[in-house]
């Protein structure tokens, strides 16, 4: 068992710091992280870094490798044209291997596994379908629980927001990614509880909190499972109802207080994983180990980002996760890419407003994929068996069949544009007469986690619209990309 990592939490707006150590400190790590005051958040996005170091243990990747197709050309899907593929120019990520006592590791893998995946031909595919159609993107493919292939393209930030190339340590908005990782939290700090994730919430909601029908009888797998029957009363509610729902801590009292129905056929609703972001600490509290003795408005975000941080990154080497872009990180801002002269925006959640949970966590590519690699190749983050469970009762996945599971992030900025005014404030009229001459466009922040058949797990990151504005799924080009690499 590993010892409790020191820490430490600074916030701008209040002149405190706590601490907390257990077993052997003599080499803690501290983690710090801040909240910029708002002339430090306005600098910040121009300020660029060198890659961040990690000390792991370095896998000669020249020595290993899962499959050798032969194959130096690939068809284009846009042109119906070969173009000759070489690996991409990106600075390699530092290694990384974990692997479980009871898994037959990497050199078995050929021999064990019932195929294999070209890295280079997945990575390729994923190119194809971003390269030169977004701003910025990067991706991570894992094999074996080391990293096997990658890549990134475009700009985290445009020359004229500070001129930042996108790389696979540029850290992004993950949006519901972070649902992924909350619910890995969850079924961590439930089995260190001696709890289940079939205990009832009632016993960790907050004292003074009215319940609902219905809500005495919600266990945390409705939470995990979206089927807390909130999904399906939502679209019952008049518009000043829904207007009191929200993520906050204000907003999640409100929906406790309405009727649940558990057990309801699935329905996704950002409510059921944004309370657990009030769950974690109440049980941790109760477990005596969190930096606080009560959950409170105030604190409750900052204790989730603590046992998140310590107990679910830390393990993995990822340090100073946060919702919000910090000094010192390569942060990626989110862009239209038809309208990327608007410049980039924010997309971040401050403490008070709802950081983590069902959203909110900004993470590189390179991070998920280190994250994925330690779930599932090693027991730093969570047993065998509750990843198991994990995957069988497809918690935190919103895609888990015939061995592949997925989570996809999005979060939009909708701005609207009028094409129909000239500069002397007059119309223009164009033939056939269109008379509504405004649009919508998005300032989009995407992303995709995906574990695979194959010892595979692949992480995607995106910062814009695709061009045109057409929808796009990270997770379906990772799945598409597997699928045409895999043999």
């Amino acid at each position: 068992m590993r010892n409790l990592v020191h820490f430490t939490f600074c916030l701008s707006f209040a002149f405190s710091a706590f601490q907390a150590h257990a077993g052997d400190d003599s080499t803690p790590n501290r983690i710090r992280v801040s909240q910029p005051g708002a002339a430090e958040a306005e600098n910040m996005r121009h300020e660029v870094r060198e890659h961040i170091s990690f000390t792991y243990q370095k896998i000669d990747l020249e020595s290993v490798s899962a499959t050798d197709t032969g194959m130096d050309q690939l068809v284009l899907k846009e042109d119906d044209g070969v173009a000759e593929f070489t690996p991409p120019p990106s600075d390699e990520p530092t290694g990384f291997k974990a692997i479980r006592g009871d898994d037959p590791g990497f050199n078995d893998f050929q021999q064990v596994g019932q195929g294999s995946v070209a890295y280079e031909w997945m990575g390729a595919y994923i190119d194809n379908e971003l390269q030169n159609h977004v701003v910025g993107y990067a991706y991570v493919i894992n094999g074996g629980g080391a990293p096997q292939h990658w890549n990134a393209d475009g700009y985290a930030q445009t020359p004229e927001d500070g001129n930042l190339d996108m790389s696979i340590y540029t850290r992004s908005f993950v949006a519901s990614v972070t649902k992924q990782i909350t619910s890995v939290a969850t079924v961590k700090i439930l089995d260190a509880a001696g709890l289940s994730i079939d205990t009832y919430i009632k016993d960790y909601l907050p004292a003074g909190w009215a319940k609902g029908n219905g809500v005495n009888s919600l266990k945390f797998r409705h939470l995990l499972t979206h089927s807390t029957g909130w999904g399906q009363l939502w679209n019952t509610l008049t518009e000043e109802e829904q207007e009191d729902w929200n993520n906050g801590w204000d907003g999640l009292k409100y929906v406790v207080s309405l009727d649940a129905a558990p057990g309801s056929a699935y329905s996704y609703k950002n409510a059921n994983t944004a309370l657990l972001r009030v769950l974690i600490p109440q049980i941790w509290v109760q477990m005596g180990g969190a930096p606080y003795t009560e959950v409170t408005e105030g604190n409750h975000d900052l204790i989730y980002l603590a046992y998140v941080q310590n107990n679910i990154f830390e393990p993995a080497g990822i340090y100073n996760v946060a919702c919000w872009m910090q000094s010192g990180e390569e942060e990626a801002l989110a862009y239209s890419f038809d309208h990327a002269d608007t410049g980039g925006i924010e997309h971040e959640i401050h403490l008070g407003e709802g950081c983590g949970g069902h959203a909110g966590l900004r993470l590189s590519a390179y991070e998920l994929a280190k994250y994925l690699a330690y779930l599932r190749h090693s027991d730093e983050i969570v047993t065998l068996s509750q990843l198991s469970l994990i995957n069988s009762q497809a918690l935190g996945w919103d895609y888990a069949d015939d061995g592949k599971y997925t989570k996809s992030g999005g979060w939009f900025s909708t701005y609207t544009v009028d094409l129909g005014l000239n500069e002397s404030n007059g119309l223009y009229i164009d033939l056939p007469l269109q008379l509504n001459t405004t649009f919508e466009y998005q300032k989009e922040s995407r992303a995709c986690v995906a574990m695979l058949p194959y010892n595979v797990e692949a992480s995607l990151i995106i910062n814009s619209e695709y061009e045109g504005g057409g929808d796009i799924s990270p997770c379906g080009i990772l799945l598409d990309a597997f699928n045409f690499a895999a043999n």
